[in-house]
């Protein structure tokens, strides 16, 4: 799961952790599907055209880090949501992370003047869906990460180390990107042991995805879990739950050194509707 180096002393960090990759090419484009409502789960997520690195290079290449946001060594966490249409352009964006409102018009300035994404496919049709770009906004190097009275915070926190925010230094784009032991499949396993539906939400029949960041340390400690989005109080508190369970990562790498990471993880809650077999009875 690396992605590549940034080197720039002024500039932007962005990560994405998502539980599956998809195909970046297709011989064929498939037919748009004539419904406009937004997927939750596409067969195939939405893409930035040439992947990862591409958009990578895309938003150094564009970012103006506001000069007064350098002055006053703001610097933080920004995430947007928005919809990929099915022509590939991107609407409906909405901030679920602030950090700054600085920072906050330079993130949307900047996803707005992306070229057209790859669209999702669903069932073999081009389809709306929904993903997100975190992006860290950090002056230098050697700067700490910025903790900020006004930044927005998740509506569950868990395992606050408040030393690892104050002391040490936390990157988002390193050399190689902290990694569950045994992979994403193993990642995948857990949640999917761990996770216990809460019985109200279950009942109500509420579904969603989870949005949470954490920190992985030098030694691959799990800390300072939050919740970025959640459509249910809930669901957050089983996420953040689950997520403290986690065992310690294999950290992350830059410059042949291990080092802080904040990640950002996505996690799927979804109710099997698969019906149950009707009781019989002999009489």
């Amino acid at each position: 799961m690396n992605i590549q180096k940034l080197i720039c002393p002024i500039g932007i960090l962005f990560l994405f952790l998502p539980l599956s990759l998809a195909a970046t090419q297709q011989k064929k484009a498939p037919p748009a599907s004539e419904s406009d409502k937004i997927v939750s789960q596409p067969d195939i997520d939405p893409m930035f055209t040439g992947g990862t690195a591409a958009m990578h290079k895309f938003i150094v290449s564009t970012l103006n880090y506001p000069k007064e946001a350098i002055e006053k060594n703001i610097q933080g966490l920004v995430v947007y949501t928005f919809v990929v249409e099915k022509d590939g352009t991107l609407s409906n964006f909405n901030l679920i992370h602030h950090a700054d409102s600085l920072l906050d018009a330079e993130a949307l300035r900047i996803l707005k003047a992306m070229p057209p994404w790859r669209p999702a496919k669903y069932k073999g049709e081009v389809v709306r869906a929904e993903t997100y770009v975190p992006m860290y906004f950090k002056i230098n190097k050697n700067a700490r990460t910025a903790t900020k009275k006004g930044s927005s915070q998740g509506s569950s926190i868990a395992k606050t180390n408040p030393d690892i925010l104050a002391n040490e230094e936390i990157l988002a784009i390193v050399d190689e990107m902290p990694q569950y032991p045994g992979g994403e499949e193993k990642l995948t396993e857990f949640l999917s042991k761990k996770i216990i539906y809460p019985p109200q939400a279950l009942n109500n029949g509420i579904e969603g995805r989870i949005l949470c960041s954490f920190i992985v340390a030098k030694d691959g400690s799990i800390s300072n879990i939050e919740v970025l989005q959640s459509p249910n109080d809930e669901l957050s508190q089983e996420a953040v739950r689950v997520l403290s369970l986690m065992p310690k990562w294999n950290p992350g790498i830059n410059n042949g050194e291990k080092v802080n990471v904040k990640c950002v993880l996505p996690i799927d809650f979804k109710i099997d509707e698969t019906p149950i077999p009707p009781t019989t009875t002999n009489n």
